[in-house]
């Protein structure tokens, strides 16, 4: 794995004691798993249910989310994803705003980063 990779992903917030240890030390093979990250679509649904007021698909997609986010140790927005799901597992949109604008900012870096070291 490069190390400006690891370094900014470090940077972002991955905890990266956590996933070395969950890919058993394989760095090769958490970059893998990290560049899938990128055609995960759950982010664009999460955006798409949001908008249309959908609170059951958008608690799908957000849950979702924090689960890959939670398995890939995505800290760098994990909280307020974790937060965003239990509004919406309660079945309510009240309060998702402030939630969803901590989310998405840190998740375009997370893609940013991802993009630019894709090969």
């Amino acid at each position: 794995m490069d190390a400006g990779f690891k370094a900014e992903l470090i940077e972002w917030g991955v905890d990266w004691d956590e996933i070395l240890d969950r890919f058993m030390g394989n760095e090769d093979l958490i970059a893998r798993f990290m560049f899938k990250f990128l055609k995960d679509q759950n982010m664009n649904d999460l955006t798409k249910f949001l908008e249309e007021g959908n609170v059951s698909e958008a608690f799908k997609a957000v849950h979702t989310l924090k689960g890959v986010g939670a398995n890939l140790g995505l800290k760098g927005f994990l909280t307020p994803v974790c937060e965003l799901t239990e509004v919406l597992r309660a079945g309510s949109m009240e309060g998702y705003e402030p939630l969803y604008a901590q989310i998405k900012p840190k998740y375009d870096e997370l893609i940013a980063i991802l993009e630019k070291y894709q090969s």
